[in-house]
């Protein structure tokens, strides 16, 4: 029985794992967003993005890897622990998303020749 009890338990754990930053593409967005636009404000803008995928990447990847942490931890020594992967904020969507607006101000930085 006890067996069965940790297995299940793992195999839930395993779903409610954070997504590492490197698994997760961008959203698609679309680079006509930013065409009114000129350089220093695509720079500027640039910029905030890039400074905000930063904060979210290192906090994704630090829940990603306590997940991880708990699961090993779960599996091989305390089961109970497994309950307590996956709490925490998800920052997936949000890092997609800011990689979508990424990509989209580089093509328009491109578009304008910046």
């Amino acid at each position: 029985m006890r067996p069965i009890i940790i297995a299940t338990a793992a195999a839930l754990a395993l779903s409610a794992c954070a997504t590492s930053p490197d698994q997760i593409t961008a959203s698609s967005v679309s680079p006509a967003l930013y065409s009114g636009m000129d350089c220093r404000q695509i720079t500027a803008e640039a910029q905030r993005i890039n400074a905000r995928l930063a904060n979210v990447t290192g906090a994704q990847e630090s829940r990603a890897n306590r997940d991880t942490a708990m699961v090993a931890v779960g599996t091989l020594l305390f089961w109970p622990s497994l309950f307590f992967v996956g709490q925490g904020q998800d920052h997936a969507a949000e890092i997609a998303q800011l990689r979508g607006e990424a990509e989209a101000l580089t093509h328009a930085a491109r578009a304008r020749g910046c």
